[in-house]
C-alpha cells in the first residue's frame, strides 16, 4: 500500500504529469500519451521532456504500458498517491445534497427500508455498485422480546433492537407453554433487559436460571440458544447490494472474463463482509484500491467506505464498489454524506 512517502519521492514536474495522467484516465479510461499531456500543458514542455518524466514514473511503479500502442495507464500505486494527496473533500454537489435531504426526510418505519433506500440512492448518484451492511447484532441494544406461539410445542422468539431491527428464531419446547406464561415472560424480560447490549443478555439470563420454576428455566435456556444462534451467524447479516448492472457499461469490464469475475466477487458475501470489517475497525472514510483488498476478484476494483452509527456503541458500514479509476474526489463526499444521513435518520427512529 502506498504511503505519504510516495508523494515526497516525486519532484514537482513528476507530480504535475502524474496528476494530469490520472485526471485524463479517470475521465476517458484510455492510455495517456505525451501529445495529450503537451496539449494540457499548453506546450510549455516538449514531448521529449514529458516522455522522460513518464519513463521515470513508470520505473517508480506509478505507470505501466498496457499495450504496444503509445500511452501509459496509472497503477494502483498511482491511485493510492492520488487518494492520499487529496485535500479534505468538499461536500456533495447540489444534486447529491438534494438526494441526501430526501433520504433524511422520508419516513422509514423499518431499518431495512432505510438500508434499501440508501443503497439505491448511492448506486444512482455514483453510477457504480453500492453496498450497505447492517451492524453486528452483538453490539446492538435490546429493546424488547416477543413470543409467538405457532403450535403446541413451537414458539417464534422475536428480538427487537433499539433501532428497530428484528431478529427471529424458532424454538421447540418439550412441554406446552400457555399464553399467560409467555406474556409474563415477555413483560419480565422487557422490563429487566431493555437497553442492554445483546452480548450481555446471555449473562443476565444465566443469572436468572437459578430460579426454581422448571418452565422458566427451560424457556430461558431456549432463549439463550436463540441468542447464540443470532450472534454466531455473522454471515447472515443483511447486505444490501444495488447497481451491479451499472458495471456492465464500464470500459474496464468490457472483457467478459473480467465481468464474470466481478459478479463472482459480489456473490462472495462472507469475503466482502470480512473486507469491510477492516473499515469498521478504522472508522470514518476508508479507501481500498485494487490489490490492497487481498481478494483476487477485487484486484481491478476499488471500494470507498464510510461508517454510520446506530448508537454510541454500534456501527455499520456502507460504500461504493467501482473501477480503480473512480473519481474519488466526487464519490468520497457522497459516501460520507450518505453515512451521516443514515446516522441522522437512525438517531431519530
Amino acid at each position: 500500500m502506498g504511503t505519504r512517502a510516495d508523494i515526497e519521492t516525486l519532484n514537482e514536474r513528476e507530480k504535475r504529469v502524474l496528476e494530469l495522467i490520472l485526471h485524463s484516465y479517470i475521465a476517458t479510461a484510455e492510455p495517456v500519451g505525451s501529445r495529450t499531456l503537451a496539449r494540457a500543458l499548453n506546450n510549455r514542455w516538449s514531448s521529449a521532456t514529458i516522455r522522460n518524466i513518464m519513463a521515470d514514473l513508470e520505473e517508480q511503479g506509478f505507470l505501466f504500458k498496457a499495450h504496444v500502442v503509445a500511452g501509459r495507464i496509472p497503477t494502483g500505486r498511482a491511485f493510492r498517491y492520488y487518494v492520499n494527496s487529496l485535500l479534505i473533500p468538499k461536500g456533495p454537489g447540489k444534486r447529491e445534497l438534494q438526494a441526501l435531504e430526501n433520504l433524511t426526510r422520508q419516513r422509514h418505519p423499518h431499518v431495512a427500508g432505510l438500508m434499501e433506500d440508501a443503497s439505491r440512492m448511492l448506486a444512482d448518484l455514483c453510477k457504480y455498485t453500492s453496498i450497505v451492511v447492517e451492524p453486528k447484532v452483538n453490539t446492538m441494544l435490546f429493546k424488547e422480546i416477543e413470543f409467538v406461539k405457532l403450535s403446541k410445542n413451537t414458539v417464534l422468539v422475536v428480538f427487537v433492537t433499539s433501532s428497530g431491527m428484528v431478529h427471529t428464531r424458532l424454538v421447540t419446547t418439550e412441554e406446552e407453554l400457555d399464553l399467560d406464561f409467555l406474556h409474563g415472560m415477555k413483560a419480565y424480560m422487557n422490563e429487566k433487559c431493555e437497553g442492554l447490549p445483546f452480548y450481555s443478555l446471555k449473562r443476565e439470563i444465566f443469572e436468572d436460571l437459578r430460579r426454581d420454576r422448571e418452565a422458566f428455566r427451560m424457556l430461558m435456556a431456549k432463549v439463550v440458544e436463540a441468542l447464540e444462534g443470532i450472534m454466531e451467524g455473522e454471515g447472515d447479516r443483511e447486505v444490501y447490494l444495488e447497481g451491479a448492472s451499472k458495471m456492465i457499461g464500464v470500459p474496464e469490464f468490457s472483457d467478459v472474463s473480467r465481468l464474470k469475475e466481478l459478479f463472482q466477487a459480489f456473490e462472495k458475501k462472507e469475503k466482502l463482509l470480512r473486507l469491510l470489517e477492516k473499515s469498521l475497525e478504522e472508522g470514518g472514510i476508508h479507501v481500498i484500491i485494487g490489490a490492497e483488498s487481498d481478494l483476487r476478484e477485487m484486484r481491478h476494483m476499488s471500494i470507498i467506505t464510510s461508517t454510520y452509527k446506530i448508537d454510541n456503541s454500534t456501527n455499520g458500514v456502507l460504500g461504493v464498489i467501482g473501477p480503480i479509476r473512480m473519481n474519488y474526489s466526487k464519490i468520497i463526499p457522497i459516501v460520507n454524506g450518505t453515512a451521516k444521513a443514515i446516522t441522522e435518520v437512525l438517531s431519530g427512529m
